[in-house]
């Protein structure tokens, strides 16, 4: 695949709402439903990780806490999983729908919004355990050293180092920090942040280049500094390696002052495989406040099961589907191919994954006229992933943004408008701008989401 466009022909603090060639697109409606999509007579009972390693869940082994204190408790930390109770993770379900992600393993529902941390908790643990790989937490050691614009991340674990370097510009001062975005750069975006780079120089906020190939190169796995520290055979894919680089560039920014960065007012952003990149990294992470993840295609903000039926219905891989997506440049964990031909089973979809960031800000942008990136899954994704901030009670917090008409990693001038919006009130703290919305105007007569052809379940109040 070309690094330059994804395409067939080559190879998370928790805060609440305050402050190219492009590819034809069909001028017929489309309405997908999930009714259309075959489920293996056999899913119910099919895993397709080895079944040894992978028991069914026990109706009984997770506890959600309701604990208010855990849930938006003003703890900045990476993520609650010691404070839940993780028991076992069905590795395979039957559903052609889009599963609940209000339903807790233990098959009860949550109420409300002191138990989403741990449902948050049990959809990150399944991520983990079937497509991304384990993120490694609490290493040793973790330290930062600031030369000129360099900044050097050098992490201890398992008594192995190794560093990695970023550039930040910008900067504020140790005693007036400026909050930043963290750009996914590097490689085929060149040495910016993320593709978003000079449409943020007038924005007050620092920019910080992150080039995941310093961590986890995607040509060749199990090579990178994640797995000079934790062995070519770890689990994780380069994803979840590129996420866990993030969460240790945070760790030493919160343990380096004179950087100048106000860690509790830090984003994320990059474009295509960076976009599922930093989408995954602000999932994972809720100390990053505001996650901006462009035109990610499968494996980031678009729904494996619609992608499917997408294909399905074209009669050939139109958009980029799990039998790419889940092998191509070493994203995924290695078995989550086996999953190709069987998206029905499995017990996540993206739309999970995207929810994995409520509250906290999302501004989602993608691209109508880019057909392997998937329009309709991604769209579709957007409109389920609205559910959980309906049902948090953010959702100002929340915009899907799709829209056409310009090459893949490029930025129209009214998407540009949301990402200044988003950047300036949940960064910066400028008050009086409106956010929350579905915004696909400009293809709407082609993409026709009707709700209830993949949600069988009520999106709760939750209190």
């Amino acid at each position: 695949m070309s690094s330059a466009t994804e395409s067939p022909a080559s190879s998370a603090s928790e805060i609440s709402g305050s402050s190219a060639v492009e590819n034809p697109v069909s001028s017929s409606a489309i309405a997908l439903s999930s009714s259309s999509v075959e489920v293996p007579a056999s899913s119910s009972a099919e895993t397709p990780v080895s079944s040894s390693a992978e028991a069914p869940a026990s109706s009984s082994a997770v506890v959600v806490s309701s604990s208010s204190e855990i849930a938006m408790a003003p703890t900045f930390k990476e993520d609650y999983r010691s404070e839940c109770s993780i028991g076992e993770i069905p590795t395979s379900i039957n559903n052609a729908k889009l599963p609940d992600p209000f339903k807790t393993l233990a098959g009860t529902r949550i109420s409300s919004k002191a138990e989403w941390t741990c449902r948050r908790e049990e959809i990150g643990a399944m991520y983990e355990k079937i497509m991304y790989g384990d993120k490694p937490r609490n290493p040793e050691k973790v330290e930062g050293k600031l030369a000129g614009s360099t900044f050097t991340v050098t992490v201890t674990d398992k008594g192995k180092s190794a560093s990695f370097a970023v550039a930040i510009n910008g900067a504020g001062t140790k005693d007036k920090p400026k909050p930043a975005m963290i750009g996914f750069g590097g490689g085929f975006m060149g040495n910016t942040c993320g593709s978003l780079g000079g449409s943020l120089s007038g924005l007050d906020i620092a920019q910080i280049i992150f080039n995941p190939d310093n961590v986890a190169p995607e040509s060749n796995r199990g090579s990178g500094k994640f797995y000079d520290i934790y062995g070519s055979n770890a689990s994780a894919g380069t994803i979840m390696a590129w996420a866990w680089g993030v969460s240790r560039l945070i760790d030493a920014l919160e343990k380096t002052p004179e950087a100048g960065i106000d860690v509790k007012h830090l984003g994320i952003t990059g474009c295509s495989r960076w976009g599922k990149g930093s989408l995954a990294a602000g999932a994972f992470d809720s100390r990053i406040a505001l996650v901006i993840p462009q035109e990610s295609g499968s494996g980031g903000a678009s729904l494996w099961r619609v992608g499917a039926q997408v294909n399905k219905q074209k009669g050939k891989q139109f958009v980029q589907g799990l039998n790419s997506a889940g092998s191509e440049g070493n994203w995924m964990k290695t078995t989550f191919k086996n999953y190709d031909g069987r998206e029905n089973t499995l017990p996540f979809d993206q739309h999970m994954l995207v929810a994995m960031v409520a509250p906290r800000p999302l501004l989602i942008i993608d691209n109508a006229g880019q057909e392997w990136l998937g329009e309709v899954p991604s769209n579709y994704c957007g409109q389920a992933s609205k559910e959980v901030y309906d049902a948090l009670g953010v959702s100002e917090n929340y915009t899907y943004s799709q829209e056409g008409g310009h090459a893949h990693c490029s930025l129209p001038n009214g998407q540009f408008d949301e990402v200044k919006d988003f950047i300036n009130k949940f960064l910066v703290g400028k008050d009086g701008i409106k956010t929350g919305k579905i915004d696909y105007t400009k293809n709407s007569e082609l993409i026709k989401w009707n709700k209830s052809d993949w949600i069988d379940w009520e999106t709760p109040t939750l209190k």
